[in-house]
């Protein structure tokens, strides 16, 4: 049986028939196939929802011949309806080749493999049966885990955070060791032999900077300097 939300469209069913759609299972007023058909009593058929709309929104009239028609005038044309849910559709998502009574089309498109499906995800669109593979391998929105630090996090956020990962690998500008982010800034302060320094009396107004293992001879060399700007 069809569902509700597939039977209470609004129109009729925009379908692809083979052979093709006979004139008489035609609503004149949307051109689909008849939905939910029902007879007027002038002897012509509509989709329920396509007439009662015309009634209300054109007046009291059929729009073929313009008789009197009123809402409770209408009745369910059941062996139109029995015909055409027995006719044969194509399904209509790309590269599905199989075709069905247009009765069981809506149960086939639930299990169909070619049907679009939105990644609940990042909202893209995809067939049904690419889709497991594009939420592991290929959604931009797909959860990972940094490898560092453990922290989740979608993978189009992962290049951001590798930019500021504490447990991240990274290489001293100056020396080229191999450190982990969190510990460059006491590398730099302390360690780090080719990182510039500025003179122990640099608040004595010795301006020399240098890198850190040239220190020692700077002292050594510049200590009349120093003495000089300490008596000053």
């Amino acid at each position: 049986t069809l569902s509700n939300s597939f039977m209470e469209e609004t129109q009729g069913y925009d379908v692809e028939f083979d052979p093709p759609l006979e004139s008489k299972y035609e609503c004149p007023i949307c051109l689909m196939a008849l939905r939910e058909a029902v007879q007027t009593p002038c002897g012509h058929r509509f989709c329920k929802a396509c007439i009662v709309k015309s009634i209300r929104d054109a007046g009291h009239k059929c729009p073929i011949d313009n008789e009197i028609l009123l809402e409770n005038q209408l009745f369910p044309d059941n062996f139109a309806k029995r015909e055409i849910l027995s006719l044969i559709v194509k399904c209509p998502s790309k590269g599905c080749s199989q075709k069905m009574e247009l009765r069981h089309l809506e149960d086939h498109q639930l299990h169909c493999g070619f049907a679009s499906e939105k990644c609940s995800q990042c909202q893209g669109i995809f067939q049904k049966n690419q889709l497991q593979e594009h939420i592991m391998l290929e959604c931009p929105r797909r959860q990972i885990a940094c490898p560092n630090c453990a922290m989740c996090m979608p993978y189009e956020e992962k290049k951001v955070h590798d930019e500021i990962c504490l447990l991240a690998n990274v290489f001293c500008e100056y020396c080229n060791t191999v450190l982990i982010r969190e510990q460059l800034p006491n590398h730099y302060d302390n360690d780090c032999p080719t990182a510039p320094v500025p003179c122990t009396y640099s608040a004595f107004g010795c301006r020399e900077k240098m890198q850190r293992n040239d220190l020692a001879r700077h002292m050594q060399e510049f200590t009349q300097v120093h003495m000089r700007m300490m008596a000053q």
